[in-house]
Protein backbone atom coordinates (compact mmCIF):
# COMPACT_ATOMS: atom_id res chain seq x y z
CA UNK A 1 0.00 0.00 0.00
CA UNK A 2 1.22 3.49 -0.94
CA UNK A 3 1.17 6.10 1.20
CA UNK A 4 -1.28 7.78 -1.40
CA UNK A 5 -3.62 4.70 -0.72
CA UNK A 6 -3.52 5.01 2.63
CA UNK A 7 -4.33 8.85 2.70
CA UNK A 8 -7.20 8.50 0.43
CA UNK A 9 -8.27 5.06 2.58
CA UNK A 10 -7.76 7.42 6.26
CA UNK A 11 -10.20 10.27 4.37
CA UNK A 12 -12.97 7.75 3.14
CA UNK A 13 -13.20 6.87 6.76
CA UNK A 14 -13.24 10.74 8.17
CA UNK A 15 -15.74 11.42 5.22
CA UNK A 16 -17.68 8.36 6.50
CA UNK A 17 -17.61 9.29 10.45
CA UNK A 18 -18.29 12.95 9.51
CA UNK A 19 -21.56 11.46 7.48
CA UNK A 20 -22.53 9.46 10.99
CA UNK A 21 -22.18 12.18 12.88
CA UNK A 22 -23.92 14.77 10.92
CA UNK A 23 -26.70 12.16 11.12
CA UNK A 24 -26.57 11.55 14.53
CA UNK A 25 -26.65 15.21 15.18
CA UNK A 26 -30.16 15.24 13.73
CA UNK A 27 -31.49 12.55 15.13
CA UNK A 28 -34.00 12.76 18.22
CA UNK A 29 -32.25 10.67 20.69
CA UNK A 30 -29.22 12.89 20.33
CA UNK A 31 -32.25 15.70 21.44
CA UNK A 32 -33.62 13.74 24.12
CA UNK A 33 -29.98 13.46 25.97
CA UNK A 34 -29.16 17.23 25.16
CA UNK A 35 -32.96 17.88 26.59
CA UNK A 36 -32.46 15.60 29.48
CA UNK A 37 -28.62 17.76 30.39
CA UNK A 38 -30.70 20.92 30.44
CA UNK A 39 -33.72 19.44 32.46
CA UNK A 40 -30.92 18.03 34.86
CA UNK A 41 -29.10 21.71 34.99
CA UNK A 42 -31.77 23.43 35.40
CA UNK A 43 -33.34 21.34 38.19
CA UNK A 44 -29.37 21.67 39.75
CA UNK A 45 -28.94 25.12 39.94
CA UNK A 46 -32.07 26.76 39.72
CA UNK A 47 -33.87 24.57 42.63
CA UNK A 48 -36.71 23.19 40.04
CA UNK A 49 -37.82 20.08 41.67
CA UNK A 50 -40.88 18.39 40.07
CA UNK A 51 -42.58 15.78 42.22
CA UNK A 52 -42.34 12.23 41.87
CA UNK A 53 -43.76 10.68 38.90
CA UNK A 54 -44.68 14.40 37.24
CA UNK A 55 -43.17 13.22 33.37
CA UNK A 56 -44.41 15.13 30.85
CA UNK A 57 -48.13 15.70 30.71
CA UNK A 58 -49.78 18.14 28.27
CA UNK A 59 -52.98 18.54 30.70
CA UNK A 60 -50.68 19.24 33.83
CA UNK A 61 -48.24 21.12 32.66
CA UNK A 62 -50.63 23.11 30.72
CA UNK A 63 -53.24 23.74 33.80
CA UNK A 64 -49.59 24.94 35.81
CA UNK A 65 -48.63 27.14 33.17
CA UNK A 66 -52.12 28.71 32.48
CA UNK A 67 -52.68 29.02 36.67
CA UNK A 68 -49.43 30.35 36.78
CA UNK A 69 -49.74 32.96 34.43
CA UNK A 70 -53.22 33.94 36.31
CA UNK A 71 -51.59 34.01 39.16
CA UNK A 72 -48.85 36.61 38.28
CA UNK A 73 -51.14 38.46 36.13
CA UNK A 74 -54.08 38.79 38.23
CA UNK A 75 -52.91 38.27 41.26
CA UNK A 76 -55.15 34.97 42.16
CA UNK A 77 -53.99 32.22 43.81
CA UNK A 78 -54.79 29.09 41.84
CA UNK A 79 -53.48 25.67 42.70
CA UNK A 80 -50.22 25.06 40.80
CA UNK A 81 -47.93 22.05 41.52
CA UNK A 82 -44.97 22.78 43.31
CA UNK A 83 -42.60 21.83 40.78
CA UNK A 84 -43.85 25.27 38.66
CA UNK A 85 -44.80 27.15 41.61
CA UNK A 86 -41.46 29.40 41.16
CA UNK A 87 -40.86 29.06 37.56
CA UNK A 88 -43.73 28.46 34.94
CA UNK A 89 -43.80 25.06 33.36
CA UNK A 90 -43.36 25.39 29.48
CA UNK A 91 -42.98 22.03 28.68
CA UNK A 92 -45.96 22.44 26.81
CA UNK A 93 -45.06 24.83 25.09
CA UNK A 94 -41.58 23.53 23.78
CA UNK A 95 -43.12 20.18 22.68
CA UNK A 96 -45.32 22.73 20.67
CA UNK A 97 -42.22 24.68 19.27
CA UNK A 98 -40.17 21.15 18.81
CA UNK A 99 -42.90 19.77 17.10
CA UNK A 100 -43.42 22.57 14.28
CA UNK A 101 -39.82 23.10 13.64
CA UNK A 102 -39.22 19.75 13.24
CA UNK A 103 -41.99 18.92 10.85
CA UNK A 104 -40.52 22.27 9.31
CA UNK A 105 -37.36 20.95 8.49
CA UNK A 106 -38.36 17.87 7.33
CA UNK A 107 -40.49 18.73 4.99
CA UNK A 108 -43.62 17.41 7.07
CA UNK A 109 -45.13 20.47 7.71
CA UNK A 110 -49.17 20.33 6.19
CA UNK A 111 -52.63 20.83 7.52
CA UNK A 112 -54.57 18.13 7.71
CA UNK A 113 -58.81 18.65 8.20
CA UNK A 114 -60.62 16.04 10.08
CA UNK A 115 -63.58 18.38 9.73
CA UNK A 116 -65.73 19.75 12.78
CA UNK A 117 -63.75 21.82 14.81
CA UNK A 118 -66.01 22.60 17.26
CA UNK A 119 -66.51 18.95 17.47
CA UNK A 120 -62.47 18.43 17.53
CA UNK A 121 -62.23 21.04 20.24
CA UNK A 122 -65.06 19.47 22.41
CA UNK A 123 -63.34 15.94 22.38
CA UNK A 124 -59.98 17.69 23.32
CA UNK A 125 -61.95 19.18 25.92
CA UNK A 126 -63.06 16.05 27.24
CA UNK A 127 -59.45 14.54 27.11
CA UNK A 128 -58.15 17.38 29.48
CA UNK A 129 -60.80 16.70 31.60
CA UNK A 130 -60.38 13.12 31.94
CA UNK A 131 -57.10 13.66 32.08
CA UNK A 132 -57.15 16.36 35.17
CA UNK A 133 -59.44 13.94 36.85
CA UNK A 134 -57.39 10.57 36.48
CA UNK A 135 -53.45 12.03 36.43
CA UNK A 136 -53.58 12.16 32.96
CA UNK A 137 -49.58 12.15 32.72
CA UNK A 138 -48.71 7.99 31.28
CA UNK A 139 -46.35 8.00 33.84
CA UNK A 140 -48.33 8.57 36.47
CA UNK A 141 -50.95 6.70 35.24
CA UNK A 142 -48.63 3.59 34.92
CA UNK A 143 -47.58 3.77 38.13
CA UNK A 144 -51.31 3.97 39.48
CA UNK A 145 -51.72 0.71 37.57
CA UNK A 146 -48.68 -0.89 39.04
CA UNK A 147 -50.03 0.12 42.67
CA UNK A 148 -53.33 -1.38 41.78
CA UNK A 149 -55.27 1.26 41.33
CA UNK A 150 -58.62 1.00 39.80
CA UNK A 151 -58.72 4.46 38.17
CA UNK A 152 -54.85 4.25 37.05
CA UNK A 153 -56.43 1.01 35.07
CA UNK A 154 -59.39 2.43 33.99
CA UNK A 155 -57.41 5.22 32.70
CA UNK A 156 -54.60 2.91 30.99
CA UNK A 157 -57.36 1.42 29.39
CA UNK A 158 -58.99 4.90 28.13
CA UNK A 159 -55.26 5.89 27.02
CA UNK A 160 -55.04 2.49 24.97
CA UNK A 161 -58.59 2.85 23.44
CA UNK A 162 -58.30 6.15 22.58
CA UNK A 163 -55.20 5.55 20.46
CA UNK A 164 -56.56 3.08 18.40
CA UNK A 165 -59.86 4.92 17.47
CA UNK A 166 -57.36 8.27 17.30
CA UNK A 167 -55.37 6.09 14.54
CA UNK A 168 -58.16 4.69 12.69
CA UNK A 169 -59.67 7.70 12.29
CA UNK A 170 -56.74 9.37 10.81
CA UNK A 171 -56.32 6.30 8.67
CA UNK A 172 -59.74 6.58 7.55
CA UNK A 173 -59.62 10.00 6.99
CA UNK A 174 -56.45 9.94 5.09
CA UNK A 175 -58.06 7.03 2.88
CA UNK A 176 -60.50 9.14 1.09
Amino acid sequence: MTAGAATHERERIQADVGQRLGRWARSAVVYGVVVALLAVAVGEWLDVSPPAAYGLCSACHGRDLADWVVNHAEGKNLFVTAAGAGWPLLTVVGVVIGSFLAARRNSEYASINLGGNVRQFAFGAVVMGAALFVGGCPTRILIRTGYGDLAGLLALGGVATGIVIATLSMRWVARR
